[in-house]
């Protein structure tokens, strides 16, 4: 398997996509977090058509208070996993709204460890 990581900054997250994106040769898998306690470590997962084992990953940190940039102007079934962000860690992703997985009386933010 090959794993192609590209580690930047937040704010060069959608620019990054876009530079390598082509809906026709890259399928978007999800893109999650790992709190490490005060900042999230995000990864965007992308895997190549007609290429089983490679995939690029897009990785980036983000404070609780930064704001996370949307990738639904390149991937519109990205804004899936951007309201997952939102719920379980409480982030504020570009555009998501929350409660599409956690019910008002839900524990708020349940992923945050800190």
């Amino acid at each position: 398997m090959v794993v192609d990581e590209i580690k930047v900054p937040l704010r060069e997250v959608r620019r990054t996509i876009k530079e390598f994106y082509d809906p026709k040769e890259w399928h978007f898998i999800t893109v999650n977090g790992v709190d490490l306690g005060g900042k999230v470590e995000l990864k965007w997962f992308f895997t190549k058509y007609g290429e089983r084992e490679y995939f690029k990953v897009v990785t980036s940190e983000a404070s609780y208070d930064d704001e996370i940039p949307t990738i639904t102007y390149l991937i519109p079934s990205a804004w899936i996993s951007e309201w997952e962000l939102a719920d379980l860690f409480g982030l504020n992703v570009e555009g998501a709204k929350r409660g599409l997985f956690l019910d008002p009386e839900s524990p708020q933010a349940p992923l945050r460890r800190g």
